[in-house]
């Protein structure tokens, strides 16, 4: 999907403050709602949009501090998604960024992720996997899309039980079938309870399960 990236001054002096550009790029508060917009230092954003961004640089950064802005159009129209959804979405980044920085220094550098995610809406539950493989791209992990399997009778199992059982259930019954690799770790992303607009997390590593939040 297309982004509309600003780059900018976050802070300099009293003086000097320049206004968030995302209130002038777009008129009217509507076409505001429609976007969902992540703030990122200057660093991160040259590497996700290096067109758009120009690299940091030694003096401008003792200066100055910079930050960009990256916006994207919602795909579904601000109002039309459950209010949940919207506030899972709306803190996505900060959510996976903290989730994978904790499954990062819990493995091997050597480790190879497996990423899934359990959201009951299959569309958010997929935003959450992608940004959550990305994110683990970006610190520099392998990822893979091959998901381990399981026998028929355990997924049945497991699916009668609470996800919070569930998953480190699972993991013990990857380990006892052998179809996850030792060099690999499964890490989840899950709504626990109804009521909450918080991902938990959790890491399957050798058949021992780590809740990670």
């Amino acid at each position: 999907m297309e982004a509309a990236v600003f780059w900018f001054l976050a802070v300099f002096a009293a003086s000097d403050v320049v206004r968030d550009p995302v209130q002038h790029g777009w008129r009217g508060r509507q076409e505001l709602r429609e976007l969902e917009c992540e703030r990122l230092s200057q660093a991160e954003a040259h590497l996700r949009h290096f067109a758009e961004v120009p690299p940091t640089h030694m003096r401008s950064q003792a200066l100055m501090e910079l930050d960009a802005l990256v916006c994207h159009r919602r795909i579904v129209p601000f109002g039309a998604r459950d209010d949940r959804d919207d506030a899972i979405l709306s803190q996505l980044q900060n959510e996976v960024t903290a989730i994978t920085a904790q499954a990062v220094a819990s493995t091997d550098a050597s480790t190879r992720f497996i990423v899934d995610a359990f959201y009951p809406q299959p569309q958010v539950a997929g935003k959450i996997r992608y940004a959550t493989q990305q994110r683990l791209a970006e610190s520099g992990r392998v990822t893979t899309t091959q998901m381990p399997l399981l026998a028929a009778a355990d997924v049945e199992v497991l699916q009668g039980l609470p996800v919070q059982d569930a998953l480190p259930a699972a993991c013990a019954r990857l380990q006892a079938e052998g179809s996850l690799p030792a060099d690999h770790a499964f890490l989840a992303v899950a709504l626990l309870r109804e009521q909450e607009t918080q991902l938990h997390a959790g890491l399957c590593i050798a058949g021992g399960w780590r809740w990670l939040r």
